[in-house]
């Protein structure tokens, strides 16, 4: 939220309340969160700015029973309660971290693979190019005794190996 409002410590920045009148208030520290835009007051803060005595607006419940199940009957009942306008769950936000960390461990494997892939796909033409430029050579191994097809799976053989080798 500082960043986005170009915000530094010392600083006074105007936010809006709930019934549209502007306020000033004094930036004394900025912490990182990740997820979400927070301002936090203490209750004399509260009072200065706003004019009026701070008032809980907002309770914390924790279960003993963790379980997403257990949380989102509960989480039906409370809202359903005259005072209620809305429920935040810790789980929700556990959610979202976790698919935000887990993003980029998919495009990273996505990647490894994509390199893996061009890495045999590279061997495997530099070792049909390798042969082909030997093709005169050829002639002299099969003179000497050896076969054309097993010359040929061999550099492959070899150059496979060597592709499986790398890529660990």
């Amino acid at each position: 939220m500082a960043e986005m409002m170009d915000a530094k410590v010392g600083d006074t920045i105007t936010v809006t309340d709930s019934s549209g009148t502007e306020r000033k208030v004094r930036v004394d520290g900025i912490t990182e969160i990740h997820i979400g835009h927070f301002m936090f007051m203490t209750s004399g803060g509260y009072k200065h700015v706003f004019g009026e005595q701070y008032q809980s607006n907002a309770y914390m419940v924790r279960l003993k029973n963790h379980e997403t199940s257990n949380v989102e009957s509960h989480s039906a009942k409370l809202i359903k309660l005259d005072g209620a306008k809305g429920i935040v769950q810790n789980t929700t936000s556990k959610k979202q971290v976790a698919a935000i960390v887990d993003l980029p461990d998919q495009i990273m494997e996505v990647l490894i693979l994509a390199a893996e892939l061009l890495a045999v796909v590279i061997l495997y033409n530099l070792t049909n190019l390798n042969v082909s430029e030997r093709i005169r050579e050829l002639p002299t191994i099969k003179v000497l005794g050896g076969l054309g097809v097993l010359v040929y799976r061999r550099l492959k053989t070899v150059d496979m190996l060597g592709a499986l080798k790398s890529v660990e």
